[in-house]
This record gives C-alpha cells, sequence and structure tokens, in this order.
C-alpha cells in the first residue's frame, strides 16, 4: 500500500488541506489537518491523513492512537524543557561568574552604578538552597543608606557548601569571619593623596 501526496496547501484558520492518493488499488483521502503542515515531509502528511481516517473508522482505536501521540509529545516537551532549563543555568552560571571575578576585584573597583546592576543579575537568597563552593547570592541591606546609586544589595560567596536558612547579614557575620563566607560590599574608593614635592633650594 503506497500513498503519495498530490496536493496541499494551508487553508484558513491554521489548517492544512492534504490530498492522497494510492494507485493499486485506487483508494483517494482528502483531509483538512489542524495546523500549518506544509512544511512537514510527505511521509508525516500521509502518516497524519491515515491516521485520521482511522480514528473515523475505529474511534476507540483512534482515541488510543491519540493518547500515545500525546504521551509522546509529551515526553518531547519535557526533554526539550529540560535542555532549556540546562541552557539557561549554564548562561547564568557564567553570568555570576563574572560578577564575582569583578566585585572581587578590589584593585579595580566598579563604578557604584555598575556595582548595583551587577548585584541586581544574581539571584537572590533563596531560604533551604544548599549552595555549593563558589556560588553566589545576594541579600538586602536595609539599613544602607545609597550615597552613589550603589545600591542595597550585598553579595556573599559561598566558600565551602552552605545552607542559607534566612539569616541576616549580621548572622552571616561570623561565618564571613572564619572563612566560610565572603561578603561584599560596595565601598568608596581611596582617595589617592597627591604627592607632595620636596621643596628644594640651590646650593649658595
Amino acid at each position: 500500500m503506497t500513498f503519495k501526496v498530490i496536493n496541499k496547501y494551508l487553508q484558513e484558520n491554521n489548517r492544512t488541506f492534504v490530498a492522497i492518493r494510492q494507485d493499486a488499488p485506487y483508494t483517494a483521502f482528502d483531509r483538512v489537518l489542524i495546523g500549518n503542515r506544509v512544511n512537514d515531509s510527505d511521509e508525516e502528511l500521509i502518516k497524519a491523513v491515515l491516521g485520521q481516517v482511522a480514528t473515523e473508522l475505529n474511534p476507540a482505536e483512534g482515541v488510543k492512537k491519540l493518547q500515545e501521540d500525546l504521551q509522546t509529545q509529551a515526553q518531547e516537551y519535557e526533554t526539550k524543557l529540560a535542555e532549556k532549563d540546562a541552557k539557561i543555568a549554564e548562561v547564568k552560571a557564567v553570568a555570576d561568574w563574572a560578577v564575582l571575578a569583578r566585585v572581587t576585584d578590589t584593585d579595580n573597583p566598579l563604578d557604584p552604578t555598575v556595582f548595583k546592576r551587577g548585584l541586581e543579575l544574581v539571584d537572590l537568597g533563596q531560604v533551604g538552597k544548599t549552595y555549593k563552593p563558589q556560588e553566589i547570592f545576594t541579600l538586602v541591606d536595609p539599613g544602607h543608606i545609597e550615597k552613589f546609586q550603589e545600591g542595597q544589595r550585598v553579595m556573599v560567596q559561598v566558600n565551602e557548601a552552605f545552607t542559607y536558612q534566612g539569616q541576616t547579614l549580621e548572622e552571616l557575620a561570623s561565618l564571613d569571619q572564619n572563612g566560610k563566607l565572603g561578603i561584599w560590599k560596595w565601598t568608596e574608593p581611596k582617595k589617592e593623596e597627591p604627592s607632595s614635592e620636596l621643596n628644594t633650594q640651590p646650593i649658595q
């Protein structure tokens, strides 16, 4: 049983008309498929038309086939979603690394507005989440008053596995002191003192 697609075109309401024919014995089926299918392969279109015909002739079998197709689509969707989440996690890891590298580069302090924007890209600490070494999160310091548009966020760098339980910055200070965490706040760069030249007098 060999069918060929002899016609296909997109109709209104995003539906695709498909006509298939078979020479021996001569068989013709014309069906309208849901969605834009004009770019599908002939094999896929023939399969879709025959599936629709089978459903019309045997509703029970058609329902079973529909359930199988829906299950397959659901599995494919979950796979694609997992792949998308993995890609997002990769991009976020790179972004966090870039923020970590710049914020901790004390020899080249960030402009306060850039510091604020960078920390806004980092997730706030999630209660109950266990952070791995070198992961970062941010906390809001409500008592901090902005002077240079540096924001109120503070970056927390995890040096060893740490589960955040909603501690305040004050409560995390002891962990910062013993090296388990690193707490990074924006600080105003020290002003360089102008070098004073020695006043010298020519020898008389």
